[in-house]
């Protein structure tokens, strides 16, 4: 019997593990086609940046802004294998024509992110109709035109596919001044959680992240500000707010065939924010 050398046997995992990072766990003819919406925004710009690493994934960007559509595009480190979708998540029609030519182009959609949302920090007494209904178009309206149209694609792969969406923490614990986004996004999940029973039996998989506060664009109305944002800090057990890559590496995973076992769960990417009282 030989026997290997405890620095050779630590070689040979890193290499085994190198091989599968650099591209995801699946076969040879099952390259992983993968679209994002919102694809231009903090966490949106970093989830196709991630998924660009990755040998053999083809990466759609899909936005309504053009030019900031073709700088990202031009920053990916395998921008051959992206391409640019220009669309108003918001028209279904328009959502239907993205999902067309992807499945056109590269014959099957295997993973969808939405990425869209927006943040509103009011009371209720303080918003009016127009906020409120606009808060539910851009992330609840968004997220069922994305589901809607992206389930009719992956049911007929037989390996059927993965969608992720974006909740928020504020969804299932109560933050003052978030209820029009509360609202929103606990619809999100609640889709989700719904659409993963409805669609397991095809083998498609439906989950959401819930962040926390992130530093965005988005959000630079809270974190420019110094009181807000050390307000926001010392809610978190971590003593930190999120960042961009943290809520797409979560994407990244739930996306990620390897995981392919996970379906219908809502996972807090929130420094604790939701389980924890800080010391």
């Amino acid at each position: 019997m030989r026997f290997e050398s405890a620095g050779r046997l630590l070689g040979r995992h890193l290499k085994s593990h190198i091989q599968r990072s650099a591209s995801f766990s699946t076969t040879s003819t099952e390259a992983p086609i993968f679209l994002v919406y919102g694809a231009t925004g903090g966490i949106g710009a970093e989830l196709c940046k991630r998924l660009a690493t990755h040998d053999g994934a083809q990466v759609i960007l899909a936005g309504r802004d053009e030019s900031k559509l073709a700088e990202l595009h031009a920053s990916l480190p395998n921008s051959s294998q992206a391409s640019i979708q220009l669309v108003d998540v918001l028209s279904p029609e328009s959502v239907d024509a993205v999902t067309a030519s992807v499945v056109k182009q590269y014959g099957k959609l295997t993973g969808v992110a939405n990425c869209v949302g927006s943040v509103i920090l009011k009371s209720a007494h303080a918003t009016t109709m127009d906020e409120f209904e606009n808060t539910l178009r851009v992330n609840l309206f968004s997220s069922f035109n994305v589901l809607k149209s992206s389930v009719k694609a992956m049911m007929k792969n037989p390996t059927g596919g993965s969608l992720v969406f974006c909740s928020s923490a504020v969804a299932k614990h109560g933050l003052a001044n978030h209820e029009a986004i509360a609202a929103a996004k606990g619809g999100v999940a609640g889709l989700a959680l719904s659409a993963a029973a409805t669609y397991a039996p095809k083998n498609i998989r439906i989950n959401c992240v819930a962040p926390g506060l992130t530093k965005t664009p988005m959000t630079s109305k809270i974190t420019g500000n110094e009181g807000m944002l050390k307000a926001s800090v010392a809610m978190h057990a971590l003593k930190r707010i999120g960042e961009p890559t943290d809520i797409a590496a979560a994407l990244e995973f739930l996306l990620d065939p390897t995981n392919s076992f996970i379906t219908g769960q809502v996972l807090a990417v929130d420094g604790g924010l939701s389980s924890l009282r800080p010391m």
